[in-house]
């Protein structure tokens, strides 16, 4: 399945228009940063606009010499009655080729010598009328850097634009593909959910291969490091639980845990205690450690009795940590919330329920009292708001807090209405989630 990315295509085009607009200071030369994790999509994404535009090239000079890209360059932009021999050349047979047309030359962030010698050609035309522009793909920029444009994996909110279903298998969809455009690219819009898990699950699936792949790209016997990252799937998160579980001596771990957070499979965080707490970095890694990893067996001889405890593990194990995680994130965006500042209350009600609250107590504001889903098909009705708001007063220092209320699916309308007539509620759906 093909998605689309309306959000980054417009703030693409929109930064190229600000820099051919904006002055330049002599000698500089200005470029759009395309920014984002490894396997995000940002080579496709400028392949597909170098395809469909032609004020657009794109260019890869990964594994060549300066010999090699030069000749690439000339073999794919420049007519063959013309020779180059280096990129000064190169550069004024291409301005003239292009007739004086606006050019944005797209480069990898590989092989960065090549890169300079490149732009250090083109520099002397981006004076004339700001004839061309750079763009350069990175995994990460520096705050200050200006015209950055985030192509990030794809998001809830893309998913829910792209594909149709309830909004509970939607979310299901994306916590197994984590978002990324190599392993989502499987689903089918016209399929059911049931269909679209079984076609992930396949052994031959993207889904089933692409962790392997990518981890091939970065270590020589990537099977010593996947112990390691199946016990962070399966909940042990400190450096002495996971050595302890994949049966690695502390330092090997820590070494070993070191060298897949620099290829970006792993983060560390601190929540304010001395030692370091290790998560996937996507909610795909942790799926193929859970369905795929030695589930070869399965996935081949008994792939209905696979796909079934696939739908009953997913809810609890990815997708419902998935969605808080995107609630939090969207809290942090909008600065009203510190993932680190929070502390979990569980309530105890009358009936014998219990809700969960997430509190963070700030002394020089409203308490701020956050409430996710505990499960993806619930939906907010009079009798669960009555519930929450009950659990709410029935905490004493909280009684004049700020409450935050999240929800795959819609509110009903007395929940609406209400979140309106009190000022101190507020809730969330799907739809706001657009980080």
């Amino acid at each position: 399945m093909k998605f689309i990315r309306s959000r980054e295509l417009k703030l693409f085009n929109a930064t190229w228009d600000r820099i051919i607009h904006s002055a330049a200071r002599p000698g500089e030369l200005r470029s759009i940063k395309l920014c984002g994790p490894r396997g995000s999509g940002k080579t496709f994404f400028v392949q597909e606009l170098a395809r469909t535009q032609r004020s657009i090239t794109y260019m890869s000079f990964a594994g060549m010499s300066a010999k090699e890209a030069l000749q690439k360059f000339a073999r794919l932009y420049l007519p063959e009655d013309i020779s180059v021999t280096n990129w000064a050349e190169a550069a004024k047979a291409f301005t003239a080729l292009r007739h004086h047309r606006r050019t944005l030359l797209v480069f990898e962030d590989e092989a960065e010598e090549l890169q300079q010698e490149c732009k250090k050609a083109f520099l002397p035309y981006t004076r004339q009328k700001g004839l061309f522009r750079i763009c350069e793909i990175r995994q990460s920029v520096s705050r200050k850097e200006e015209f950055c444009v985030p192509i990030p994996f794809f998001t809830i909110a893309d998913f829910c634009e792209n594909l149709s279903g309830s909004r509970a298998d939607i979310m299901r969809l994306h916590a197994l593909t984590g978002g990324i455009p190599a392993v989502a690219k499987e689903l089918d819009a016209e399929n059911s959910f049931e269909e679209n898990v079984r076609q992930l699950l396949a052994y031959d699936s993207a889904f089933s291969t692409y962790l392997p792949e990518r981890m091939r790209l970065f270590f020589r016997t990537p099977e010593s490091y996947y112990p390691l990252l199946r016990s962070m799937a399966f909940g042990h998160h400190r450096l002495s639980e996971i050595a302890k579980d994949a049966g690695f001596a502390n330092n090997k771990c820590g070494k070993y845990l070191d060298a897949l957070i620099d290829a970006g499979f792993v983060t560390a965080r601190h929540d304010g205690g001395t030692y370091a707490k290790y998560d996937l970095a996507n909610t795909y890694y942790t799926a193929w450690c859970r369905y795929a990893y030695l589930r070869k067996t399965e996935q081949i001889m008994r792939p209905e009795e696979h796909l079934q405890f696939v739908l009953s593990d997913l809810d609890n194990a990815i997708a419902l940590r998935s969605f808080h995680e995107a609630c939090l994130r969207f809290l942090r965006d909008g600065e009203k919330a510190s993932l680190k500042a929070h502390r979990t209350i569980p309530v105890e009600m009358p009936d014998g329920s219990r809700v969960v609250l997430y509190c963070r107590e700030d002394p020089l504001s409203r308490t701020e009292v956050t409430v996710f889903p505990q499960s993806l098909s619930i939906r907010f009705t009079k009798k669960e708001l009555q519930k929450i708001l009950s659990a709410v007063r029935a905490l004493d220092p909280f009684v004049d807090a700020e409450v935050t209320i999240f929800s795959l699916e819609r509110f009903s309308d007395w929940c609406v209405h209400e979140s309106a007539r009190r000022g101190y509620l507020h809730e969330v759906t799907l739809d706001r989630l657009r980080y």
